[in-house]
Parts: structure tokens; C-alpha cells; sequence
């Protein structure tokens, strides 16, 4: 392996992990957002709550014709 393709390598790693911890932020952001919203869910619900929105947009782009 080249130096510039250790570099590139050793780039994309690092951009992979600020991707996934932008991810993980944004993540708990939402489950913030939804305890503060609802204050009595828990995190179970909170889950379920979520995938069902998510299986509701994907119906709605056409994911399930």
C-alpha cells in the first residue's frame, strides 16, 4: 500500500467514524425530543412509536407495492 493510499484509507476511516457519530447524536437527539414530548413513554414504546412512523414514510415513498 502507497503512502497516498494509506492516507485515503486512514481518511475515509475517520469521515466513517464523524458519520456515525453525527448519526448516534442525531439519534439521541430524537429520543430527547420525544421523552421530553412525551414524558410518560417508554423506551420500548418509544421504539415501537418510531418504526411504525418509519414503516408509515417507507409506505408512503412505495417501498411496499
Amino acid at each position: 500500500m502507497t503512502d497516498q493510499q494509506s492516507l485515503e484509507w486512514d481518511a475515509m476511516a475517520v469521515m466513517e467514524q464523524i458519520h456515525m457519530a453525527e448519526s448516534r447524536h442525531m439519534q439521541m437527539g430524537a429520543l430527547c425530543s420525544y421523552l421530553l414530548q412525551y414524558p410518560d413513554m417508554t423506551i420500548r414504546e418509544f421504539f415501537t412509536m418510531a418504526s411504525q412512523e418509519l414503516r408509515d414514510q417507507e409506505e408512503e415513498l412505495g417501498y411496499y407495492d
